[in-house]
């Protein structure tokens, strides 16, 4: 139940989700390219206050206060945008969130009972809570940090060519280390959290069954073996994630040294030019200073792309879920009223007060047993299946109700192979063939190549034909 889809085909799956809120998206994108744009103004600024405002020997005040007014009018915009910006995208990032779970909830509804019957409430239980509640930590406080660190460091590094190519090629080594361990750290850590969305699910599964069953867990004092179970589960649960907080770590190790080298090499670079006026002061203090802004949005990817790798593996096993087949029944009231008469329950049907659309209740527990294997056998003649399996079709019925319904057994299978588990004889009687089973298979035979025999199938069909002489054998 998780969806195949890569990277690609999730966020185009995802951006069909948002299009009804397309406007919203742009203004946001809008609004987040201003606020990075004013975040990245200031090394530039005071580029052009110290190389024009503090020159050595006549120092212009009146640069240096235009500047800081600058910089100051660039900073109230951005809080201003940045403020705009949060809000919108938090609207969208619930709406988004919100529709996800109303689309879960109502394809869940939509699923058959045969469904439920082999999906754990567990499952569902995650599916629901914990992948939704991790999709919306992720929309909150991954999506947009993600966007802007990536947007800044695209600007970063058209500013610093722009700056001093000389001193941008000196970073292309450590850069080039970064992005190895980038991609190292992207493949490493969709496995790893994978696996802890996996382990979440399991122990959500664990519990909810165990709480449910727990009357059953107590009256055969299992406490002992459940506790045991759950450990076992949180175990492998903390394993999973301590595998990813390892893979991070690495991540984050290589990313510090990789700037701390950047910064280095530039400071001893950017002085070999300055000392040759290749570059100017202001233009080396700023170069140093958008190196140094680089570092945090290049030391919150490590955070940024854990949570959205692990919002991807909560955004597949949703979209798996929303995947799976809804059990669509298209027969035709002719054709079910058809499939009653075939077993001779057509009377029976005439006889209900809303026909075909009488209640029956869960499981058909408004019926009685008789009415119950009517139906059926009538479903079996309705899909037309060649192998039919029928398990005590006639158990517990009273001799009235189980004549009829072994006419409707010889109706519902002909022309079809049909395997019939049973304790009456009366049933065993007509089969081609009959498997006597003891402990095992003890013989296998026609009914009358059997009764020839007069072996354990012979003794069974004298049982019960004649009840009492088998129930005063045993005294004599």
């Amino acid at each position: 139940m998780t969806s195949r889809l890569g990277r690609g085909g999730l966020l185009a799956r995802t951006l069909t989700l948002v299009r009804p809120r397309w406007p919203m998206v742009a203004l946001a994108a809008l609004l987040l390219v201003m606020t990075t744009a004013t975040a990245l103004a200031g090394p530039w600024i005071l580029r052009y206050a110290v190389d024009e405002g503090l020159v050595e020997g006549r120092p212009d005040t009146g640069v240096v206060t235009r500047a800081g007014l600058l910089y100051l009018g660039l900073a109230l915009a951005g809080l201003v945008l940045s403020r705009l910006q949060v809000e919108l995208v938090g609207r969208i990032g619930e709406w988004f969130v919100r529709e996800l779970r109303s689309r879960t909830v109502d394809h869940v509804m939509s699923m058959s009972v045969r469904y439920f019957d082999r999906t754990p409430a567990g499952v569902l239980v995650s599916r629901m809570t914990a992948d939704v509640d991790a999709l919306q930590d992720a929309v909150q406080l991954g999506v947009v940090p993600f966007t802007q660190a990536v947007l800044t460091l695209v600007f970063l590094v058209a500013v610093l060519v722009a700056l001093s190519w000389q001193l941008a090629l000196v970073c292309v080594l450590p850069a080039a280390a970064l992005v190895a361990a980038t991609v190292w750290f992207r493949r490493a850590s969709r496995s790893a959290f994978a696996q802890v969305r996996d382990r979440v699910a399991d122990t959500v599964t664990e519990l909810t069954e165990r709480l449910a069953g727990l009357r059953v867990v107590r009256a055969f004092r299992q406490e002992a073996r459940t506790t045991a179970s759950l450990r076992g589960r949180s175990r492998r649960q903390l394993g999973a994630n301590v595998t990813a907080v390892r893979i991070q770590s690495v991540y984050l190790t290589a990313m510090e040294l990789a700037t701390v080298g950047s910064i280095a090499a530039v400071l001893a670079a950017g002085g070999a030019l300055a000392a040759r006026d290749a570059v100017s002061v202001g233009t080396l203090s700023a170069f140093v200073l958008y190196l140094l802004l680089a570092f945090e949005p290049v030391q919150s990817l490590s955070f940024l792309v854990t949570l959205l790798e692990s919002a991807a593996a909560a955004l597949r096993k949703i979209y798996g879920l929303l995947d799976e087949p809804v059990d669509l029944r298209d027969a035709t009231q002719d054709e079910l009223a058809g499939a009653l008469a075939s077993v001779g329950a057509g009377s029976w049907l005439d006889s209900l007060p809303d026909g075909l659309a009488t209640q029956v209740g869960e499981g058909g527990s408004l019926l009685s047993a008789g009415e119950r294997q009517l139906v059926a056998l009538a479903r079996v003649c309705l899909l037309g299946a060649d192998v039919v399996v029928l398990d005590e079709a006639t158990s517990g019925l009273d001799p009235g109700t189980e004549k009829l319904v072994e006419a409707a057994v010889i109706a519902a299978t002909a022309d079809r192979a049909v395997l019939v588990v049973a304790h009456r004889m009366s049933t065993a009687r007509g089969a081609d063939r009959v498997v006597v089973v003891d402990t095992g298979v003890t013989e296998i035979g026609t009914h009358d190549e059997l009764l020839a025999r007069g072996g354990r199938y012979a003794a069974l069909f004298t049982a019960f034909e004649n009840p009492a002489r088998s129930e005063a054998s045993p005294a004599r």
